[in-house]
Parts: C-alpha cells; structure tokens; sequence
C-alpha cells in the first residue's frame, strides 16, 4: 500500500506551521539588524504576511503565484541596489534571509516545511560569517534548538510543546561532546582553505596611511574596540601608553600621508633589550601595521620599518593575536636618513603663510634646536586654545586657521599645526599617529582601546638624539594624556554612550560583556594551529603528525556514538510478555504500511489503522483494548492468564493476516 494512503493528509497542521514561523523568525530576526534596512524590510514582509495567514487560519489557501514572484523579484533587486551584487558574503545571506521567507508563504505540506527549516539552519551557519562573537553562537544555538523541536512537532502532531524542546535540548546534549572534540582535533591550519569574496572585509574600521582635519575626531566618535593588550605584570603608566601606528611625512597643503621610503625592514638586534612584554589582540583593520607599544622590538614573524613601525607580513583581516615585546620608556629613534631628514622639512609653497612666518621669527629668535622646540610649545602653552571634537571647519590654510583664529581644535589640528610651524623653523618634524591611553578592564585586567583613543603627535628630529615625541595635545590639554579623553573634553556627551565616565551602571555592564567577549575570542576564536600544537604537545603527541589527529577525532566519534548507543539500553526495562506481543503485532502491521508514531498510544494508533481498513477495525480494537487493561489497569489474581489469552489472540490475529 503506498505512503499516500497510509497517511492522505500530508498538510502541516496549524500548531506545526506555528513552530516553522517562529523557527525561522527566531533564525532571520539577528541578520534583520545587521542587515540593510530596505533588504530587512523585505525580509521581514512575507513572515509578517505568513504570520496574518496563520492568525486567520486561511493556510490551506494558496498564495498567488505572481505575489512569490514579485517578491523574488523585489529581493533580487534591492540585493543589487544596496550591495552591487548578489554574490558574496552580505549579499548572499541577505538574499538567503529574504527568500526563506517566500518559502514560508507556499509552504503547506510538510515537505515544505522541512525545506523551510533547512534553509534556517543555513542561515544560522551564516550568523558566522558576519560576526563571530559569543552572543552570535548563543544566538545560533537558541535558533538551531527551536528548529530541532520544529521537526519532531512535524513528524509527531501530538507532540507537546515540552516534549519538543527537551527532545531538542537531549539532541544538542548529544552532539556538544561531539563538537567539542571536532574544535580540539580537527587539523587546524594557518591559512584559509578558500579565498574571500569581495565583501568579506567591509565593515572595519581604523586608522587609515592619511590624516586630514576630521578623519581621527570621527574615529573618536566610535566606541569600538581597536585592540586589546594584556600584559605580564601591570599595565605602564596612562602616559607611556603610545601605540604608534603610520608615521606621515608627505604633505600636500591638506593631507597627511606615509612617505613612499617607510618600508625598510630593520633587524632585531638593533633595539634595546625589552622589559615589557604583553599579548596584543588586534581587531581587522586592513593594514600591515601592529600598534605595538612604543618602543616596540620586532619578534621572530614581525617587522619594523625605518620609520619605527611595527608590521606584519600580511595585511590583518581577521582578527589577530600576537606576543609582543617592547622597551618603556621610549627612547629616541635614531634611523633616518640625511634625504628623509631634508624631506620632512618640505612645506607647499605659498600655503599656511602666517605660520610659515611665525617659524621663521622663531629661527631668527632661537639659533638652537631645542630652543627653537621649546618656542613652539610656549605658543600653544600661552595662547587659548581649546581641545574639542567639534571645531569649526578649516579651510586651505589649516594650520593659520587653528593658529591664529579659531584656535579650537582635536590631536590632528595640534599635531599638524606644530609639525608645519616647526618646518617652517627648519626643525625636521612628522606627524605620528595611532591610540593613547585606554582603560584596564577591572574584570579580566586586560587593557581595552578604543577608536576613540585614537591620537596623533609629531617627533622632532634633535641632531645627535634622533626623533623624540612631542605631543602638542599635551601641552594644551594635558588630562587627554592623563587622565584619558573623557577627561579632557568640556562636555563628555561627544564622546559615545560607553565611553562616558558618568555612567557607572553602564560601564560595570559593559566591562562584564567585553570580560566575556576577550575570554571567547582568546580561548574558542582563538584556538589556532599553534595552541593545537601546544595541547597535542601536553598530551605527549608530535605537533606535526595530522593523522595522529585524525585517528584521535575518529576514536572519540566512535567512543561517544557507541556511549549514546549504550546508556538508553541500560536503563530500558526488559519487556513483559503483553509488550512482547503487542510489538510482534506492531511489526507485521508495519509490513502492511502503518507505524505507530512515538507519542500514539494503542487505542489511537488502532482506530486510526481501523479507519482505513475498516475489516480490521473491530479485531484491532478489541486487541488495544485488551493491551491497555495488561499494561495500565490494576494487577488482578487471574493476570497471567489473562495475558496467556492476549497472546493467543495476536498470534490467531497475525496467522490470519
């Protein structure tokens, strides 16, 4: 007999179709924040749609086939028109998380719904490729459990709702030991298996190889984190904590830039010995540059160029952990060259005059260098100028601008400002930037920085010294060294919410979550080949040997599948002899084409095999009957024999069919 007349109605009630939306709202609701507001609007229409035709029970009514249509179309397009394709990485899933939808609204049988929970589980895999964090895999898990109970409420209409999700919790139960020993001992490698796609690295943010005026004080509005360091021992005073990024020597009037000679590679054993050592975890910023503590000393796989920055050999697109060493307080550095030095005096013709003038006047006032660095600093230390992040605009001749009349301004406007005025002095300087300051987490003790610690400062070229640091934001608001930017500032409501220092509550909630979130990505994202090879190595096994690896997975695969298999059997309870013949009855019905479901009890298994054949609806009724009195009715004197007798009657029931 065929499937479809066993079971002639294959449609989804309409508590299952409950469970499949509330699957794949659950599913699509994370990606909706993250998505583009046009693409999560569309997204979110054919579940508000399907979740109307569920609330006035008009399900078994088909949805136009040109309304799909359409809205495959729309989802098409707006994947177009918000990111230029509909391959790659954002695309795809946003394309994904709409289309799911449309599923959902032709979905009636429950072929449909697998389909429909299939994609959800796809989607949750993609909550990884955005953003890999500890609320994304909780997220994940919470999503993959409610389609897990979605399922068995498909297969089994007369599921409760709590049988469905401890069923649920007892298969995630099963497989997290699995998992576990997939994430210690699968074979990890150190470069990905498969190039990116060209939205793979959107989304960051950073210092850039310019500065311009507004480019660091919009990178100050942001309160993300740049990096974290965690140091052996306690963290360096807040004023020796200058992590130095790009060095900018090339000026055009507007914009600084990295000279086009910063890229040679000194060697190690030119560097003082270290006496600070810390593990610096870096978030994706595109660029080679580590903004490692200054006076940083290269490690075996890091570079330092001529201009003292500390690199790494490929740009940083994922997120990246590293040890590094490094001498406080910092010394001055002494490589240059007499044709950078004559670079870094070089002024566009014609522009900042009043400034140009200024410095001149110092020259001829100041035939010493020192002297000459010292008059400079006394013309921020002596006029009014104030540390904001909101300056008026400047126009071409910036520095005359802050100088002389607006004389507000942020790190890049005192940076820069000095810079050119000690050109103009005929003082070789640049502007150096990268962050400053940052806060110990009092939770985990690890020293966060954010973007907007992002600082910039010049060095000053002292013949026979060498580069020294000279920072000008000191000079004009020394609590920015201090005491941190919060600090500095006149009204601390520039700055983003969890920068502020006046919310206590808001800070105690998020050094626990950013706690937690260091603790996930040092030990689950950052579980690589080289902790991999250190846990093999505790377990006395050669780092190199892969198939050592493979063997081990394998065995612990077997191991557990077989404990799995085991435990439940222990526990069963051997059968009585009334169970005994109403599971041979079960089976020859089950080579007729019925099965009784896990949650159908006799009675209702047998009128629903009656039912349909309705030549046995009297027997097996008769049969259930007699098993339900066995098995739940009181123990009477006459109990064997009366289960002699059921046996008797299967055995009659199953000769004669």
């Amino acid at each position: 007999m065929s499937s479809s007349a066993i079971r002639p109605s294959l449609s989804l009630d309409r508590v299952a179709a409950s469970w499949v939306l509330a699957t794949v709202v659950l599913t699509v609701a994370p990606l909706l924040l993250r998505l583009d507001p046009l693409v999560s609007a569309l997204a979110a229409t054919p579940l508000l749609w399907h979740g109307l035709r569920l609330h006035r029970n008009t399900l078994a009514a088909p949805v136009h086939r040109a309304a799909l249509v359409l809205l495959a179309g729309a989802a098409i397009a707006a994947s177009f028109a918000r990111y230029g394709s509909i391959f790659g990485k954002t695309p795809g899933i946003a394309l994904l998380a709409m289309l799911v939808g449309l599923k959902l609204l032709e979905s009636r049988t429950q072929r449909d719904a697998h389909v429909a929970i299939q994609l959800c589980f796809f989607l949750q895999l993609g909550y990884f490729l955005i953003e890999q964090s500890a609320l994304t895999a909780a997220l994940a898990f919470t999503a993959c459990g409610i389609a897990l109970a979605a399922l068995q409420r498909i297969e089994q209409p007369t599921l409760t709702l709590g049988a469905a999700l401890r069923g649920s919790l007892r298969l995630l139960i099963i497989a997290l030991p699995l998992a576990l020993a997939l994430f210690l001992l699968f074979p990890r490698i150190d470069r990905p298996l498969w190039g990116m796609p060209s939205d793979a690295f959107t989304g960051t943010s950073g210092l850039s190889d310019s500065m311009s005026p507004g480019s660091i004080t919009r990178l100050s509005l942001s309160s993300e984190i740049a990096f974290r360091a965690d140091f052996e021992g306690p963290a360096p005073p807040m004023r020796d904590r200058y992590f130095r990024g790009p060095v900018l020597s090339d000026f055009d009037g507007k914009t600084w830039r990295q000279s086009a000679s910063a890229g040679t590679n000194l060697a190690p054993d030119l560097f003082p010995a270290p006496n600070v050592r810390y593990t610096l975890t870096l978030e994706p910023h595109q660029q080679r540059w580590l903004l490692g503590l200054e006076q940083a000393i290269p490690g075996s796989e890091q570079l330092i160029d001529g201009d003292g920055v500390l690199r790494t050999r490929r740009p940083v697109t994922s997120r990246l952990r590293l040890k590094i060493a490094a001498h406080l307080p910092a010394s001055a550095w002494r490589f240059a060259t007499h044709e950078s030095l004559r670079h870094n005096l070089a002024l566009p013709a014609g522009a900042n005059p009043r400034t140009v003038a200024l410095g001149h006047s110092i020259t001829r006032a100041n035939p010493a260098t020192r002297e000459r660095i010292d008059a400079a600093l006394d013309v921020l230390r002596n006029g009014r100028y104030v540390y904001t992040l909101t300056p008026p605009r400047l126009g071409q001749d910036m520095a005359d601008e802050f100088l002389f009349d607006t004389q507000q301004g942020f790190c890049e406007h005192f940076a820069a400002s000095f810079t050119i005025l000690m050109r103009a002095a005929g003082v070789p300087a640049r502007v150096v930037t990268g962050y400053q300051g940052g806060e110990v987490n009092p939770v985990d003790g690890s020293l966060v920085v954010r973007q907007s610690d992002a600082h910039a400062w010049s060095e000053v070229w002292l013949e026979g010294r060498g580069w020294i640091r000279i920072d000008p934001t000191a000079i004009a608001a020394p609590q920015r060294i201090d005491l941190g930017i919060a600090s500095a500032l006149p009204s601390a409501s520039e700055l983003p919410l969890l920068v502020r220092t006046d919310a206590i509550w808001l800070r105690a909630w998020r050094d626990r979550t950013e706690a937690l979130s260091h603790a996930w990505n040092t030990w689950v994202l950052g579980y690589n080949l080289q902790r991999q090879q250190e846990l093999m190595r505790r377990a006395g096994l050669e780092p190199s040997d892969w198939r050592t690896l493979v063997v081990m997975l394998v065995c612990a695969a077997v191991v557990w599948q077989i404990t799995v298999w085991a435990l439940p059997r222990r526990r069963r309870r051997p059968r009585s002899r009334s169970d005994q013949a109403w599971q041979r009855l079960l089976h020859r019905l089950r080579r007729h084409g019925f099965d009784q479901g896990e949650s159908e009890g006799a009675l209702t298994f047998a009128a629903r095999v009656g039912s349909i054949r309705s030549e046995w609806y009297e027997s097996l009724a008769s049969l259930a009957e007699h098993y339900a009195r066995l098995k739940y009715g009181p123990a009477e004197a006459d109990q064997a024999a009366r289960t002699t007798e059921f046996e008797h009657a299967i055995k009659e029931w199953i000769s004669k069919h």
